[in-house]
């Protein structure tokens, strides 16, 4: 049940994002000076959850679902940081990041529809 809550944060901090990256485009000089703060945040926030999300979910998975959930935690985590050097476009960097971490939640969400828990 957390790592779901997890997975759904992780959206939900990136589609906060996405609407403020809209939002400040839509204006210009010092107007836009509220959106640096989340700018650098909510990235940074989206990382850590994916990274613990996903190695949170893995912690009780075994075999190959253990492999998949911590190397798309991995892959969440540490795949925007890479991306971030070896891309030159920045629209091209935010869509390439944004696909990476959300590699997390959609690992959990197959984890826990297929593997269903039962609270005794």
């Amino acid at each position: 049940m957390a790592s779901r809550v997890l997975a759904a944060v992780v959206v939900a901090v990136v589609v906060v994002y996405h609407v403020l990256r809209v939002l400040a485009s839509q204006c210009s000089g010092a107007a836009c000076d509220w959106y640096i703060p989340f700018s650098l945040l909510l990235p940074i926030v989206a990382l850590a959850l994916a990274g613990v999300g996903g190695a949170y979910a893995g912690r009780g998975a075994g075999g190959v679902w253990f492999l998949l959930l911590n190397g798309c935690a991995g892959l969440g985590a540490f795949g925007p940081i890479v991306a971030a050097f070896l891309l030159s476009d920045n629209d091209t960097k935010v869509w390439v990041s944004t696909v990476l971490v959300l590699t997390v939640p959609a690992s959990i969400g197959i984890y826990a529809a297929t593997h269903r828990t039962t609270i005794t």
